[in-house]
């Protein structure tokens, strides 16, 4: 009788641990998910940083060309 009930409660126990873990890895996703999303939002502000330091650079490039080369066929337009 006594080894009837080890065996239901070795059975049982399994589908009740389960419940817990699925339920930690829930919590595991969902903290992940919001710490990638953190890293992306600061991946995403630095690449438009970046971007628009880039056009401001490439404004100041070209701008500066043109001061230095009037003639309008000069090598440094092209």
């Amino acid at each position: 009788m006594f080894d009837k009930i080890v065996e239901c409660l070795a059975t049982l126990l399994p589908f009740l641990r389960k419940k817990e873990t699925a339920k930690e890895f829930s919590e595991l996703i969902t903290s992940q998910y919001g710490f990638l999303m953190v890293q992306l939002e600061k991946a995403l502000k630095d690449y438009f940083d970046l971007s628009s330091k880039v056009k401001e650079m490439h404004a100041e490039i070209f701008s500066l060309r043109e001061q230095r080369c009037r003639v309008a066929d000069c090598e440094l337009r092209k």
